[in-house]
């Protein structure tokens, strides 16, 4: 049955059998499928899911906004090769955080990882990944930009919970060591950030804006205290550590402990078969560097895919060693962390991006694609070294190819600021490079739009390119080049690209839109008339304003000229002060130009009149402008005032100001001349210029001025009574107490007055006893000074002069023989590393000199370039006790790279362990 109030075309028609609406029916099965369609949907999408570990959908929220879902980019999907690389000593270049919350695999914006990141997703999601452009590096070569590092696994779950110090820039790096490849980078945000990708290991970190400080976590991170806008750029120096397998292989196993015990934790959970299945994989390899190696190159064997999910509540390490068939970053890195720890080799998982796409030349960009997660372990006395597990596969990325449809957001005038959309099929493409004239002005954003501006060309080209099908895998075999020329530097002759740049200088058709190669070019006609106007009088000597503009957009920075001679250039309001000093009274051509933006016009330049002043048909009304300006914008009688004179927005000097009708004196070069206003109700301000015109103005209301200012004390006066009465201050009782306040402030000066004069009068008194006694020193000396010689008996000096021969000798020899104990000392600190000060003189020795004692007794071969561990052992091989050495060197590494300092008790304990030493090595141990 149809509605009487609808349109029969409305409806489609129905049978009326039973009184069923096949209408209303096709709509209820629409709805069905709708919904059935959309329950198959949403976890695919990551939308919707329950929270709690292991149970949420991918992990795609951003650090401190929780989940989010990448805002879809384009129809199209290019699956890109993810082929790993191998690098001496670990992984190439390649990828960074994914979601934020631990490398998740879907692309979401810059952001802080958060303190606990899920691990994967109990619901499996295959589509395909934003590439939202994140930042652009600008360095020699490409690397991971690494974000976060976590510590702790608890079998769903990563969690870290580093201290934050601030600092003026330099990064700690406790118990590092470089290998001397240095990376200095520009990085430049393109979204609102606090977190700063690094490369590891950073050293310093410099921002432009000082009031915004920088942190720096003790697990590597670093931080502003307040977002960065996008557009910043900071910079960023690094340090990586050595990666050469013969360096990595002999750091040997001596962690220090509080380290080991920190980076070797699992779960008691976690099942003995991955354990098992370690020590199987790795039971020829001789050291930590071998099982690592060993480790990442068997899980590289199981195959990439987003397509993963793994059953809640169950360890996920275990579930994708033996049961899951393929997974992502965050399986591959946790998994690997999980197996290096059950060999007691100290590992982390780490959260970052992947080297960026190459776009120029020492330029990458990183998109939000190229989050990822990998590892890092530990190797004594060279510090945490990268190593990348995630395996081979296809890692599908949203890249919809050409043709797009490219447009502006307004007409296309020259000069005007505009936004470039890309589209594919009314959806945005996010991280296509825009091109205007062969130019790259940036990538489009995750509404498919990048901002610029367009050039002072009659003709331009707009061009859209593909986003790079290349994924944060592919940069481990693809060459430079070949990236270079997809990122958009000058094309290769006789291309698709050439071609169509040698098209585009062609007469082109009105307006088109072309595609070929990589790209969607879109030609533009450009308005260039150019509306050149001229405010103010021209006359000779004067001055006047030049204003252009092209429609509503100023003619910014184009050059002005008189007679074709340069005479300025327009400011961002596309208008300029032109001076026609020196231009003789006539027609002159007027020009402004800019590119293809170009017009002219007739000036004519008027002659003054014969007393210097225009004369009275050429003259401008108001050819001067004066303003008057007072302290705080209030002009008060008899107060101070700023006159300011300018002919048409430029500032006239030496023009004569008088004001209330007293001469006050000529203008500076900027124009201006202090003045004081008369005592009146009002004040007329004139001036006149040196090359003629005047003008005046009147600064009125003076007394109403100094009406309000008096009321306005008159009302702080009250207030402070009334504040004063409500403590029960009167009037007589306040006289009272400013009279007590004043006599005593007089007594006080009075005594005070009293006292220095009776100081004075002591220090003259003590001068001259000084003085007099002074004046008495050369008598007494020469008095007994004679009477002493007289006295003398040379055979009293003999014993005497033989002590003090005794004393010279003696003295003599203990410095030839502290001399000799000097060179021993040196000696012993060359091949040693110095000795400890003896403390048998009550002093307590540090750590650092009990160990120098402790190395100058052992005196090693090469002690400089040995570890503590090998010094060690080669003090047990001479016979000194194990125990006591262990005791000094655990202590001292513990110290010097752990950054854990000993207690009073730990001292105690090592200064025993160096008596020992010193014993047995005195009572005949072997040196």
């Amino acid at each position: 049955m149809s509605d009487p109030g609808r349109d029969e075309a409305d409806d489609p028609p129905s049978s009326g059998h039973g009184g069923i609406e096949y209408g209303e029916l096709a709509v209820t099965l629409a709805a069905v499928l709708a919904l059935v369609v959309a329950a198959a949907l949403l976890p695919a999408a990551g939308l919707g899911g329950a929270g709690g570990d292991g149970d949420a959908g991918p992990s795609t929220g951003t650090p401190g906004d929780g989940s989010r879902t990448a805002t879809t980019t384009g129809t199209g999907t290019a699956d890109a090769k993810r082929t790993p690389g191998s690098e001496p000593g670990g992984d190439s270049p390649g990828p960074s955080p994914g979601a934020f919350a631990g490398g998740s695999p879907s692309g979401v914006d810059l952001s802080t990882p958060p303190e606990r990141a899920r691990i994967g997703s109990t619901r499996p999601s295959g589509g395909p990944l934003a590439r939202t452009p994140q930042f652009v590096v600008e360095a020699p070569r490409n690397a991971y930009w690494r974000q976060a590092a976590y510590g702790r696994y608890t079998g769903s779950a990563w969690e870290r919970s580093p201290e934050w110090r601030a600092t003026e820039g330099d990064v700690p790096t406790a118990g590092a060591v470089a290998d001397g490849s240095e990376l200095t980078a520009r990085v430049t945000l393109l979204r609102r950030s606090s977190s700063l990708p690094t490369a590891w290991r950073p050293e310093r970190v410099t921002v432009p804006n000082r009031s915004v400080g920088v942190e720096a976590s003790t697990l590597g991170g670093v931080r502003t205290t307040e977002a960065l806008a996008a557009g910043t750029t900071y910079r960023v120096r690094s340090s990586a550590p050595p990666r050469s397998p013969e360096r990595l292989r002999a750091a040997g196993t001596d962690y220090p402990p509080a380290l080991e015990r920190r980076y070797t934790q699992v779960p008691a959970a976690t099942p003995e078969r991955v354990g098992a299945l370690t020590d199987d994989l790795t039971a020829d390899a001789e050291t930590p560097y071998d099982t690592a190696v060993r480790v990442r190159d068997w899980l590289r064997r199981k195959p990439y895919s987003l397509n993963a999910s793994h059953e809640a509540g169950e360890p996920i390490a275990d579930q994708f060693i033996f049961e899951m068939e393929s997974g992502y970053c965050q399986y591959y890195a946790t998994s690997m962390v999980v197996m290096l720890r059950t060999q007691g080799i100290p590992a982390r998982y780490v959260v970052g991006y992947a080297p960026g796409e190459a776009v120029g030349e020492d330029r990458y960009l990183v998109t939000a694609d190229r989050g990822h997660a990998w590892v890092e372990a530990y190797f004594p006395e060279v510090g945490w070294v990268r190593f990348d597990p995630t395996g081979s596969g296809r890692l599908p990325v949203r890249t919809p190819q050409p043709p797009y449809d490219v447009s502006l957001n307004r007409s296309a005038v020259a000069g005007a600021h505009v936004a470039v959309g890309v589209e594919k099929n009314d959806t945005p493409v996010v991280g296509a490079p825009v091109f205007v004239d062969g130019e790259r002005v940036g990538w489009t954003d995750a509404n498919g739009r990048v901002e610029t501006t367009l050039p002072y060309a009659a003709e331009f080209t707009v061009t859209a390119r593909a986003p790079g099908s290349a994924t944060k895998y592919d940069e481990r075999e693809a060459g430079s080049d070949a990236a270079r020329r997809t990122a958009g530097s000058v094309p290769p002759a006789g291309t698709a690209e050439a071609r169509r740049r040698l098209a585009a200088a062609s007469p082109p058709d009105p307006l088109f839109q072309r595609t070929a190669g990589n790209g969607t070019s879109r030609r533009y006609r450009s308005d260039t008339n150019v509306t050149l106007s001229v405010r103010g009088r021209a006359v000779a000597g004067g001055g006047v304003t030049v204003a252009a503009s092209i429609r509503d957009v100023p003619l910014r920075d184009a050059a002005v000229t008189v007679d074709g001679e340069r005479v300025g250039r327009t400011d961002a309001n596309g208008t300029a002060g032109v001076s026609l000093s020196g231009v003789a009274p006539g027609n002159h051509t007027l020009g402004v130009r800019r590119g293809d933006a170009n017009a002219t016009a007739t000036l004519r330049v008027r002659a003054p009149g014969a007393n210097g002043t225009p004369s009275a048909t050429d003259s401008d009304p108001e050819p001067l402008a004066v303003a008057v300006d007072s302290p705080l914008g209030l002009p008060l009688p008899g107060g101070p005032a700023t006159a300011t004179t300018t002919r048409n927005g430029t500032p006239v000097a030496n023009a004569t100001v008088t004001v209330g009708g007293e001469r006050a004196g000529r203008t500076d070069a900027n124009g201006t001349l202090g003045a004081t206003l008369p005592v009146a109700g009002s004040a007329v301000v004139r001036a006149r210029g040196p090359a003629g015109g005047t003008a005046r103005t009147t600064v009125n209301g003076l007394y109403h001025n100094a009406a309000v200012v008096g009321a306005l004390g008159l009302v702080v006066l009250g207030a402070l009574g009334w504040w004063l009465r409500r403590r029960g201050v009167t009037v007589r009782g306040g006289a009272g107490r400013i009279r007590t306040a004043l006599s005593t402030l007089a007594a006080w000066a009075v005594a005070a007055c009293l006292r220095a004069a009776e100081l004075l009068v002591a220090a003259e008194r003590a001068l001259a006893r000084g003085l007099r006694w002074l004046a008495g020193v050369p008598t007494r000396v020469a008095a007994e000074g004679l009477a002493a010689l007289a006295a003398l008996d040379p055979r009293r000096l003999r014993g005497p002069a033989r002590r003090l021969w005794r004393w010279l000798t003696g003295l003599l020899a203990r410095g030839r023989s502290a001399a000799t104990g000097d060179d021993e000392r040196r000696t012993t600190a060359g091949a040693g590393g110095g000795t400890a000060p003896a403390d048998g003189d009550g002093t307590r020795p540090t750590l650092r000199e009990c160990w120098r004692s402790f190395v100058a007794l052992v005196a090693p071969p090469r002690a400089t370039t040995r570890t503590p561990g090998e010094i060690a052992r080669y003090a047990v091989d001479r016979g000194l006790p194990a125990e006591s050495v262990r005791t000094l060197t655990e202590a001292y590494r513990d110290a010097e790279y752990g950054r854990d300092p000993p207690d009073e008790r730990r001292l105690a304990r090592v200064r025993e362990a160096v008596r020992r030493l010193r014993e047995a090595a005195g009572s005949g141990g072997e040196r």
